[in-house]
């Protein structure tokens, strides 16, 4: 019996592991920058819908290997009728077990990796959110003030030609 059905088991821990550093190091630039634009904003969500679908994926195959395996316990219980077959299906069970529980982990790092960018997405929208309400805010004041500026000039400079005006008015000595 061959337990695989077909899936292709992909890349090696090492290979993994290497994926997940660059991603790691994508996310710790992401998070370092200040501000997104909208596209750059496009391409992180479509960067994480593309990995929420390997995701799916990755599921997909986690759980037809646990139907596999549930397939071989139900062999193993049901008796074989040969001992060295029976064997060979246990090492081959706890081969698939293995596979599977490695397979969980992956899964559980990618997810907690989909979370991490997506909450480094939110942040970013936050973050240019509040500068553009706080560039508002201060553009308000700033004309408010302003307008105050420009009635306190007007009102001197009333103020100084009535003052003039006053002084010629009156003989000198």
């Amino acid at each position: 019996d061959d337990f695989s059905g077909g899936v292709d088991h992909g890349m090696s821990n090492e290979q993994l592991e290497g994926v997940n550093d660059e991603l790691n190091r994508q996310r710790m630039e992401l998070a370092q920058m200040e501000n997104l634009k909208e596209e750059e904003r496009e391409r992180a969500e479509k960067e994480i819908a593309r990995k929420e679908a390997a995701l799916a994926k990755e599921k997909k195959e986690r759980d037809l290997l646990a139907q596999q395996l549930k397939a071989m316990e139900e062999k193993l219980v049901s008796g074989s009728a040969d001992a060295e077959a029976a064997r060979e299906k246990e090492e081959e069970l706890m081969r698939a077990q293995i596979e599977l529980e490695e397979r969980k982990a992956e899964q559980q790092r990618m997810q907690q990796q989909l979370e991490e960018q997506d909450n480094i997405r939110q942040d970013q929208e936050e973050k240019y959110g509040s500068m553009q309400e706080e560039v508002q805010a201060k553009t308000k004041k700033l004309k408010k003030l302003w307008a105050k500026y420009e009635q306190v000039r007007g009102e001197v400079s009333d103020l100084q030609h009535e003052w003039q005006g006053g002084e010629e008015e009156q003989p000198k000595g």
